[in-house]
């Protein structure tokens, strides 16, 4: 008899601890960024597309992904280019039809033409 309720016990124990194995996993999800790794600033005019994507319950920071000619690359949302497309992005009011606009190069203020002779 005292066997039959040791075996009983393990089994119990046993079936507790599959239990919780499932539990903890259910309860804890690893954030799924789709950038690993950022770079702080790429060439403007190597950028031929982007994408923003806001924070989410998987991914807990904005998301920059920028196409370059042939490649992608992250840009830390952080960093001053990042900032600037985010504002950029928020006044067109998240158009995708003006998308391009955020990517032209505007010329700075009191920057004159060079003369010609």
């Amino acid at each position: 008899m005292a066997f039959r309720t040791q075996q009983a016990s393990i089994c119990l124990l046993l079936l507790i601890l599959v239990c919780l194995h499932f539990i903890t996993d259910a309860v804890y999800i690893r954030e799924k960024c789709e950038c690993v790794e950022e770079t702080g600033s790429v060439q403007w005019r190597k950028i031929t597309d982007y994408r923003i994507i806001e924070k989410d319950p998987l991914c807990k920071k904005v998301q920059i992904i920028v196409q370059l000619s042939g490649k992608k690359a992250c840009l830390n949302a952080e960093s001053k280019q990042g900032e600037k497309l985010q504002r950029c992005w928020r006044r067109i009011k998240f158009n995708t039809q003006r998308k391009k606009d955020c990517l032209k190069l505007k010329k700075k203020n009191g920057a004159k033409k060079p003369k010609r002779h």
